[in-house]
């Protein structure tokens, strides 16, 4: 399962939308704790936004 996990946010619109600006994050926040929130805040935003993309193609491609 960890395996899953560390795949779900390391490939595909992870890069982008969550590696990057975590990335960029790192090199400029010098507080641990402030960058602890600020990437567990982005974290749970990428996840709501992959779902909602998710549930997005799944009612566009079947018909109900």
């Amino acid at each position: 399962m960890k395996n899953y996990i560390n795949q779900f946010y390391n490939e595909g619109f992870a890069t982008t939308f969550y590696l990057k600006p975590l990335n960029y994050l790192k090199k400029t926040i010098s507080d641990k704790h402030m960058y602890l929130i600020i990437s567990k805040i982005l974290k749970v935003i990428y996840t709501v936004l992959v779902l909602l993309f998710a549930i997005f193609i799944l009612i566009y491609k079947l018909p109900f």
